[in-house]
C-alpha cells in the first residue's frame, strides 16, 4: 500500500459521509422557521432555534474532544450520525414549540459530536506529508454540501411539504451512515488522559492563537451571512445567488492548489495572501451596486476566505499530538461558531445607526488583524527542517 495514497478508500468514504451529512443537515435549516411559525412560535422562539442548536454543539466538543483522545472514534461518528437521522425523523411528529426547541438542543449535541469526530477521523488517514491537501478536498464536502443544500431544501419544502423534506433530509444522513460503516479508520494509540477539565477542552491552550484567528475570519463569514440579501436588495442586486454560487466555484477549484501550496510552504505565506484577498472582497463588496463587482467580490471572497479556513484547520491539528487532534478540532469549530454568533449579535446592533456598505468596511478590518498577526507569528516562528508549524 501507499502511505502517500490520498484517495485512498476510506477517504472517499469519510469524504461522501461528510457530504450527504452536511447536505442532510443544512438543507431543513432555512425552512425551520417558517415550520415553527406554522406551530405559532413567537419571534423570540424563533430566535432560539439557532441559538440553542450552536449552544448545544458547543457545549458537547470539549467531552467529544475528551473522548477522542484514545476512544472509539468511528463508534462515536456512527452514534452521532445515527442521533442525526432520528432527531430529524422526530420534527414533523412535534406540535408543541418548546418541545420542539428542546430538540433543536439535542440536535445542536449531536452535531457537535458528529463535525468534531469527522474531521479527527479523516486526519487519522491522510498522510502527514499531505494534510493540507487533504484537508483542502475534505473540506470541500463541507462546503459545496453547504452551498446546495439551502436551494435544494426550500425546493422541496415549496412543491412537497416538510414531511417530504425531512425524510429526504433522513435518506441522505442514512447513505451517510452506510458510507462511514465501510470506512476503515485506524485505531487511535492508547495513552494516559489528563483529569478532564471543561474550560480547558472547551479551549484547546495549544491552539489559542489559531482558534483567535478562527473568530476572526469567521467574524467576516457572518457578515455575508447575515446581511447579504439586505445588502442586495438595498443596492438593487436581484441576483445575490452569484455570490454564494461563485464564492463556493473558487474555494472548490482552488482547494488542490491552496492545500499544496500549504504543505510545502506551511500556513504564513497563504494565509496573509488570502486574508488581502478577503480584505478586498468585502471593500468592493461594499461598494457593489451591479452584478460585475458582485462577481469580483465573490471570487475574492472564494479565494480568501475559502483558503483561511481550511488553512488553519489544518494547522490546528498540526499544532497538537495525535490523541488531542479532537479537541483541537472542536476548538476550531467553536471559534467559528463564536465568530460567526458574535458577528450577527454586534453588527445586528450596529445596523440600527450605520449602512451596510460601511459595515462591510469595517469588518474587512479583520482580515487585515488577521494578516497582521500571522506575520508576525511568522517573525516569532520560523521553520522546523521539516518545513511543519512550530
Amino acid at each position: 500500500m501507499n502511505k502517500d495514497n490520498l484517495f485512498s478508500k476510506t477517504f472517499l468514504l469519510l469524504f461522501i459521509s461528510n457530504f450527504f451529512i452536511f447536505i442532510g443537515f443544512e438543507m431543513i435549516i432555512p425552512i425551520l422557521p417558517a415550520h415553527l411559525a406554522s406551530l405559532e412560535a413567537s419571534t423570540l422562539q424563533i430566535g432560539l432555534v439557532t441559538s440553542l442548536f450552536t449552544l448545544g454543539a458547543v457545549i458537547i466538543r470539549p467531552f467529544v474532544g475528551y473522548y477522542l483522545m484514545n476512544g472509539q472514534r468511528k463508534m462515536l461518528a456512527l452514534f452521532a450520525s445515527t442521533a442525526l437521522l432520528i432527531i430529524t425523523l422526530i420534527y414533523p411528529i412535534i406540535s408543541y414549540v418548546w418541545i420542539f426547541l428542546l430538540f433543536r438542543f439535542l440536535h445542536g449535541l449531536a452535531w457537535g459530536i458528529s463535525t468534531t469526530t469527522n474531521s479527527t477521523l479523516v486526519v487519522d488517514v491522510i498522510p502527514k506529508n499531505r494534510l493540507g491537501e487533504g484537508m483542502g478536498y475534505f473540506s470541500i464536502s463541507t462546503t459545496v454540501g453547504a452551498i446546495i443544500a439551502p436551494s435544494m431544501g426550500i425546493l422541496l419544502y415549496d412543491a412537497f411539504s416538510f414531511d417530504v423534506l425531512v425524510w429526504s433530509s433522513a435518506l441522505l444522513t442514512l447513505l451517510a451512515i452506510f458510507s462511514l460503516k465501510f470506512a476503515y479508520t485506524p485505531a487511535p494509540a492508547k495513552s494516559n488522559r489528563p483529569p478532564f477539565n471543561f474550560w480547558a477542552m472547551i479551549f484547546e491552550k495549544e491552539i489559542w492563537f489559531i482558534a483567535l484567528l478562527g473568530i476572526l475570519t469567521s467574524f467576516s463569514f457572518g457578515s455575508i451571512l447575515t446581511f447579504l440579501v439586505l445588502f442586495g436588495q438595498e443596492m438593487g442586486l436581484d441576483q445575490i445567488f452569484l455570490f454564494f454560487l461563485v464564492n463556493a466555484i473558487v474555494s472548490t477549484v482552488l482547494r488542490p492548489f491552496t492545500g499544496k501550496w500549504y504543505d510545502k510552504n506551511g500556513p504564513w505565506s497563504i494565509i496573509i495572501i488570502a486574508s488581502f484577498m478577503g480584505f478586498l472582497s468585502l471593500i468592493i463588496l461594499s461598494y457593489a451596486n451591479n452584478h460585475i463587482l458582485l462577481i469580483i467580490s465573490a471570487i475574492l471572497f472564494g479565494a480568501g476566505y475559502g483558503t483561511i479556513m481550511p488553512s488553519l484547520q489544518t494547522w490546528a491539528v498540526q499544532k497538537v499530538s495525535n490523541e488531542k487532534v479532537g479537541s483541537a478540532n472542536g476548538t476550531f469549530f467553536s471559534s467559528f461558531d463564536i465568530g460567526v454568533g458574535s458577528s450577527a449579535l454586534l453588527l445586528g446592533f450596529l445596523a440600527n445607526w450605520l449602512s451596510l456598505s460601511l459595515i462591510y468596511r469595517l469588518v474587512s478590518i479583520s482580515f487585515l488583524i488577521v494578516a497582521i498577526l500571522v506575520f508576525y507569528d511568522f517573525k516569532k516562528k520560523p521553520y522546523t527542517t521539516d518545513n511543519s508549524p512550530r
